[in-house]
């Protein structure tokens, strides 16, 4: 680690020196680009609002793009990207650490003059009158005495021109009364905009199409513009341009939809009619029979007689990418080969991916409490296991955790684990009563039928196993909306071989018999995801869920009134409980190299009735690389509740709880296409909601939660290899919640160059990919 701080502090000097020297290195009468400015004289009709929108995105027009320069204010200037390209030379072979050196922290000069100034104030100008400021000028220079030029742009806006009215032309037939229909959602806008006008074009392009009128363009659709009506305002005509082709303006219908799989003929021509199949109007030609018909008549959303729709298009596109069966998907469509036909035949040809696959893989472990150790998994799978796109996987998985450091005197330390998992997914509903129409449906739906079983085996103490089984149904509603409903689950945990050495433990502390409490969870979920929502430079997106356990098994218990089979099915007490689980999150990205991320977690977990306490499996924690970065995982909580590093407590030391709010935000700025870094701020702490006996009562949650939030502070760097990112946090605590009122903020205990403080205060998180 030493040496690679030391590395890296020699190349930044190495580059900031050649830096300074770069003014001798460049070519004669070349000067180094500095980037552009951007002043605006604004006419009273542009909203001032609006003015630092305008200003960057006038900026981000000019060319070229400056060399990288450092964003900090005292080497601002400074384009050590420039600096380190001469510092390593220009030759181009180089090999090992000094061509990836060169690849990442090098850039070439970027030079500037008045040509490319003049030119940039020409385009700029233009983009500005596409906006309705007709009027508009501006004008450009630099400075040529600089070796560091830096482009000034001035631009005068005039008054901005307004749209007054649209007229639209009415049209005769049934083409006009179409065009008419996908005209009624024009919507212009205030001013005159060229970019809302060719989106409006698309939009109407885009109904017709939907209506069949497959040859259709968004070139025959005319907008006109009439600025001599009105002073300073916009009068638009719109409809369909007189030179629009015959073809243009018929509707066209399905004929037939051929389906070929691993064949390589565009056009069914087998001369053998037994590997043809006819079923609702598709042909499939499928040699090797590897697919039942119904799979496509599910994922093709055309029909044969109905109008060609471009919307049905994409969905069925991206069906059969969702069913992972097929490596390549070509579609094309022909018209009948007839006089004045409007019939298309739709083609779609498919070569299918290996079905079945068997992948290993094997992981490090390390534990802030000492353990450490490796997992082994083996995992086969099946993506075709009925020939109905059926998916199966089984996996086998196995690991062990040897007490390498803390505490390792005791010989009750090292774990193991060994279990079992089979998932099978089909590409429908299987389910009474209910069918989703695949015609309606933008992706297919899918039944999940999942079984598992895990033995963890704590050496010299206890065993405790799990078994579970769940039926799951997933589907997509709207644009990146998913939605998952799991009417049946279930997962008992038992345990065995008991050793009497835990049996002495449990007399010494009876909290201990919580671990070996068998539980029985039975219930249902419902979880809902929204995919990322782009709001100009922001966007947002949220997960919710919603668990409960025992609904049914309590209302039999109050059916058959039984006394001595209270809170107990099939021989096992059966936990009830409701719990909710929410993730916000919110991004805003003020320009391309600096972007504000946030994350808010708010889960709640309600125990009643034959339940204390949620299930440890339900339970929430914080804590970790992906949460509080500050503190290790499970290292925070219930509320005020603090290890006492006492035997009982390495058993049952889980820090989890019913109650969790988890507040995450930060600061990530772009150096480069490699390197990105962070400042980053996490707060967040579990609670317990009803049952203090754990932890005692400073664990409950209370009107005072937001005094007991943890919260750590620190800074992250982040390595894009394109196709991983690798992320090293380093954070320490800033309020540590299980100390006393008046010592809870740490800040001022700060002891950077104490070996123990470091120890306990400094910590360092190595995950891949980016926390939220």
């Amino acid at each position: 680690m030493k040496l690679t701080k030391y590395i890296l502090t020699v190349l930044i000097f190495a580059g900031l020196i050649s830096s300074c020297k770069v003014a001798k290195k460049l070519p004669p009468g070349e000067k180094l680009y500095a980037g552009a400015s951007l002043k605006i004289i604004k006419n009273d009709s542009l909203d001032s609002e609006k003015l630092p929108e305008l200003k960057e995105e006038l900026l981000a027009l000019t060319r070229p793009l400056p060399n990288t320069t450092l964003p900090l204010p005292f080497l601002s200037h400074y384009p050590y990207k420039v600096g380190f390209y001469y510092f390593f030379g220009t030759t181009k072979k180089e090999k090992g650490i000094k061509s990836w050196l060169k690849k990442n922290l090098t850039e070439e000069p970027v030079f500037i003059n008045a040509a490319l100034v003049d030119k940039n104030a020409a385009n700029l100008e233009a983009v500005l009158k596409t906006k309705g400021y007709f009027n508009a000028k501006v004008a450009g220079k630099f400075d040529p005495k600089k070796t560091l030029a830096a482009a000034e742009y001035t631009a005068t806006l005039n008054r901005r021109f307004a749209i007054d009215s649209v007229i639209f032309v009415k049209n005769e037939g049934k083409f006009g009364e179409d065009f008419d229909k996908a005209t009624s959602n024009f919507k212009p806008g205030q001013y005159f905009d060229l970019n809302n006008l060719k989106l409006s074009r698309l939009n109407i392009d885009k109904e017709l199409r939907n209506e069949g009128y497959f040859h259709f363009k968004p070139d025959y659709v005319g907008i006109e513009a009439d600025t001599t009506i009105k002073p300073k305002k916009v009068v638009l005509k719109v409809g369909p341009k007189p030179e629009i082709p015959v073809l243009a303006k018929r509707q066209y219908q399905i004929n037939d939809i051929f389906v070929n799989i691993d064949t390589k003929t565009e056009v069914v021509t087998n001369s053998d009619p037994n590997s043809l199949d006819f079923f609702r109007g598709l042909i499939l030609d499928d040699p090797n029979k590897k697919y039942k018909e119904t799979i496509f008549s599910d994922a093709i959303a055309f029909r044969p007689g109905t109008f060609f729709n471009n919307d049905l298009q994409s969905i069925t596109n991206n069906r059969l990418i969702g069913l992972s069966n097929f490596k390549f998907i070509k579609s094309h469509y022909e018209v009948v080969n007839r006089l004045d036909s409007t019939l298309i035949d739709v083609y779609y040809n498919l070569q299918t991916n290996k079905p079945k696959s068997l992948r290993v893989e094997a992981n490090a472990i390390t534990r802030s409490s000492g353990l450490a150790g490796s997992q082994l998994s083996l995992n086969w799978q099946n993506i075709n296991t009925f020939r109905g796109g059926e998916f199966f996987k089984l996996s086998l998985n196995g690991n062990f955790e040897l007490q390498v450091g803390g505490n390792k005197a005791s010989e009750y330390r090292d774990n193991y684990r060994l279990g079992a998992d089979a998932q099978f997914n089909i590409p429908r509903f299987v389910a009474p009563f209910i069918k989703i129409d695949p015609e309606v449906s933008k992706v297919l739906p899918k039944t999940q039928i999942k079984l598992g079983y895990e033995s963890f085996i704590k050496t010299g103490l206890y065993n405790l196993n799990s078994a579970r089984a769940s039926l799951n149904y997933a589907w997509t509603r709207g644009r990146g909306i998913e939605h998952s409903l799991k009417p049946i689950g279930v997962n008992l945990v038992k345990s065995s071989n008991i050793s009497t050495v835990f049996i002495d433990e449990i007399f010494a502390d009876p909290r201990l018999l919580i671990i070996l409490e068998n539980q029985f969870i039975a219930g249902g979920a419902y979880e809902i995801t929204v995919s990322p929502k782009q709001y100009g430079k922001s966007n947002f997106s949220y997960r919710g869920s919603f668990d409960f356990a025992g609904n049914v098994f309590g209302l039999i218990d109050k059916v058959r009134n039984n006394p001595e089979k209270t809170g107990r099915m099939f021989g096992e007490n059966f936990s009830q409980f409701a719990r909710f689980e929410n993730d916000l999150r919110y991004k805003h990205d003020f320009n391309p190299t600096i972007t504000w991320a946030n994350r808010a977690i708010v889960g709640l977990g309600v125990p009643y009735g034959n339940s204390l306490q949620l299930p440890f499996v339900s339970q929430f924690f914080v804590g970790g690389n992906n949460s509080l970065r500050a503190f290790r995982a499970r290292g925070v909580g219930p509320g005020t509740y603090e290890k006492k590093g006492t035997a009982a407590e390495e058993f049952l030391g889980n820090n989890t709880g019913d109650v969790k709010l988890e507040l995450n935000t930060e600061l990530r700025f772009k150096f480069n296409n490699f390197l990105n870094t962070a400042l980053f701020v996490d707060a967040g702490n579990v609670w317990m909601y009803k049952d203090e006996y754990i932890y005692g009562e400073g664990s409950l949650f209370s009107k005072n939660f937001y005094k007991e939030l943890a919260v750590g502070t620190g800074l992250g760097f982040r390595f894009d290899f394109s196709f991983i990112i690798f992320r090293i946090d380093v954070a320490t605590p800033v309020v540590k919640p299980w100390l006393p009122v008046g010592d809870k903020w740490v800040l001022k205990d700060i002891k950077p160059f104490d070996k123990t403080w470091r120890k306990e205060n400094v910590i360092w998180n190595f995950a891949v990919g980016l926390p939220f």
